[in-house]
């Protein structure tokens, strides 16, 4: 067992690395709370919300389709609705115009889904690198104590090596979870992206456009 005197010493040493992995992970937690609860209100179901414009707009009633996609309070929903509007149809007479459109609005919204994204899979990558710094600084101090203790026995590295096997479990413990969640965020923001591009192809496609 560590007695208070050998905490503090521990903390002392290792008060660095502990401290900027600390940040990295109450970051790194905020970032996936935050982007978890965007790219959730963001997610949409395609094949219902095409369903339903299909009907409307072979109905011919494009004004009831556009104030539908309104109110869905989701990014594809503007989207949607100034493809349908019939000023930009007459200013961008052609498909390829309207397409063009159409990439610009997704790849906007794709950037705002991608907010501090980079950020997670960055502090993925770092945090195991700021650990293994930890951990080589501990073994260090082990080293210099085993040089001013000679003969000491194994209580005279016990600090440095634990110093080295905490900072190295908290790199772990920030990059793991920011891993995760990096991979998980950019696969679903290439799901709801895709999703967007193939809803503005067929709203072109149903509204006319050539």
């Amino acid at each position: 067992m560590f007695d208070l005197a050998s905490l503090q010493q521990m903390w002392t040493n290792a008060w660095p690395i502990i401290s900027l992995l600390l940040v990295c992970s109450v970051f790194s937690w905020a970032i996936i709370l935050e982007r978890w609860l965007s790219l959730r209100r963001a997610f949409f179901n395609r094949d219902g919300l095409m369903d339903r414009l299909r009907k409307l707009l072979a109905e011919k009633r494009r004004e009831q389709a556009m104030a539908y996609c309104e109110t869905l309070k989701k990014p594809i929903g503007p989207i949607l609705s100034i493809l349908m509007e019939p000023p930009v149809q007459d200013r961008l007479a052609g498909r390829d115009q309207l397409e063009r459109l159409a990439m610009r609005m997704i790849r906007a919204q794709g950037s705002g889904l991608s907010h501090f994204v980079t950020a997670l899979g960055t502090i993925g990558s770092v945090a195991p690198f700021v650990g293994l710094l930890g951990t080589v600084i501990g073994i260090i101090h082990a080293f210099k104590a085993i040089a001013e203790n000679a003969g000491g026995g194994p209580a005279v590295v016990a600090n440095g090596i634990a110093e080295a096997l905490i900072t190295t479990a908290l790199g772990l413990f920030v990059a793991i979870p920011a891993v995760v969640a990096y991979n998980a965020f950019t696969t679903k923001i290439a799901r709801i992206t895709e999703d967007m591009e193939l809803c503005a192809e067929e709203i072109i496609d149903l509204t006319g456009a050539r």
